[in-house]
């Protein structure tokens, strides 16, 4: 949990939505006034600060 909140906030607004409330990028786009697309360049993104911070295959 100390990666995601080390996270930059829109990295880490996405990461809470997508995997603990488990909404559908459309729906964060929405939620967040952003487009589908911005939305799923900040979840790779922060995927990959994630993968590099805790290493390994993580999110893969």
């Amino acid at each position: 949990m100390q990666a995601v909140l080390s996270l930059p906030n829109s990295y880490r607004n996405v990461i809470y939505l997508f995997y603990y409330e488990g909404y559908k990028a459309v729906d964060i786009a929405h939620i967040l006034h952003k487009k589908e697309n911005t939305i799923h360049t900040w979840l790779k993104r922060a995927k990959k600060q994630l993968k590099d911070r805790l290493g390994g295959d993580y999110f893969e």
